[in-house]
């Protein structure tokens, strides 16, 4: 049934979202209107062409003055809450759904969300992942081709596979 719904929206919704509002054509206020329209708490309208959001735009908001490079792709099957003030690098990623081993120990084919929060003046490089129940502080910086697996408690650079903190920085 979960995959049936999957489907449905990308061949309803998903296609205005992601051919029509994520194209190079659409004026960014236009898309900026789409978005919210669709249910999205976007607050920015620094939002590149080409971000693919496959999952329900109700699970997405995007707080002001964040910036998407051309690209990114995110998957709000859980919700996904962006701060204000961030910046995230051509092709970012966020993905929300979680496949959980069984008590047989076969890998569940029924996706669970786990919400994804981003806070304040986070910085995410180009390519970078961010997994499923991640939260990152305000002040992060996230290392291009980062994958981020856990939580990033405090201010700092994170960097790796899997991300690890490997400076510590002051917030300003």
């Amino acid at each position: 049934m979960n995959q049936v719904r999957i489907e449905l929206w990308a061949m309803t919704v998903g296609v205005l979202v992601n051919a029509v509002l994520g194209s190079a054509l659409m004026p960014r206020p236009l898309r900026l209107v789409g978005y919210r329209l669709l249910g999205a708490r976007v607050r920015s309208g620094n939002i590149f062409p080409g971000l693919r959001v496959h999952g329900p735009m109700r699970n997405l908001e995007i707080g002001r003055r964040t910036f998407l490079n051309a690209e990114c792709y995110f998957e709000p099957v859980a919700p996904i809450r962006i701060g204000e003030a961030c910046q995230f690098g051509p092709q970012a990623m966020i993905i929300t759904s979680h496949h959980p081993t069984l008590p047989d120990g076969r890998v569940s084919r029924v996706a669970e969300g786990r919400q994804v929060r981003i806070g304040d003046r986070v910085w995410v490089g180009a390519r970078a992942q961010i997994l499923p129940g991640v939260h990152i502080a305000d002040d992060v910086v996230i290392a291009a081709g980062a994958v981020v697996t856990r939580d990033c408690p405090e201010p700092g650079v994170y960097a790796g596979v899997p991300a690890r903190l490997v400076r510590k920085t002051v917030p300003t």
